[in-house]
């Protein structure tokens, strides 16, 4: 089973569907932003749950958009002396979707005769696909509190290129400095 699921979160990296990508973020009020210049990459243990953390090419592609976006903000990465420190995780979850085709309701009557309600066959499809969530922590170095998150999940699809991975993240951290 956990070889099925590193294995589904190479979708976080190759196989997301863009168009279906939904994301939220969340921030502490009380933090001032714009202080942050410089940060590192959370180096500590990750739950055993992390999909990302089994498998670390997906994880190191990942990390490479997210250093490439954050330069592009002007951020610099550095390995002390830092204002916030990235911490990256991703999971995935099976999702069930059920589609009823009835086809009663009202009508003619049965042969033609007059108004009343009419009777079919109905069909019930059930359809199983992989959801993959991206979360992007941001902390605060000195108080080594959480101070934003953003996320980013959708439904696994045909393969990303690097660019289109590229977008997902530049996505995610869109409110990222989150404007007063």
């Amino acid at each position: 089973m956990k070889y099925f699921k590193a294995v589904l979160v190479i979708g976080l990296l190759s196989f997301w569907g863009c168009a279906s990508m939904s994301t939220t973020m969340d921030y502490d009020p009380n933090t001032d932003f714009s202080k942050y210049k410089t940060y590192s990459w959370f180096d500590g243990e990750m739950p055993a749950d992390d999909a990302l953390s089994a498998n670390p090419l997906a994880k190191k592609r990942v990390v490479s958009s997210i250093d490439s976006y954050l330069a592009s903000k002007g951020y610099t990465s550095a390995s002390s002396d830092v204002d916030f420190v990235v911490i990256v995780h991703a999971g995935t979850k099976e999702k069930m979707q059920i589609n009823n085709y009835g086809y009663g309701g009202y009508g003619y009557g049965m042969y033609g005769r007059g108004w009343g309600p009419g009777y079919g066959p109905s069909q019930t499809d059930v359809t199983y696909y992989d959801e993959t969530t991206l979360v992007i922590d941001i902390a605060d170095a000195d108080k080594k509190e959480l101070v934003w998150r953003g996320t980013g999940t959708g439904i696994i699809r045909g393969k990303l290129t690097d660019e289109e991975r590229d977008e997902v993240i530049a996505t995610i951290l869109a409110n990222f400095p989150p404007k007063k």
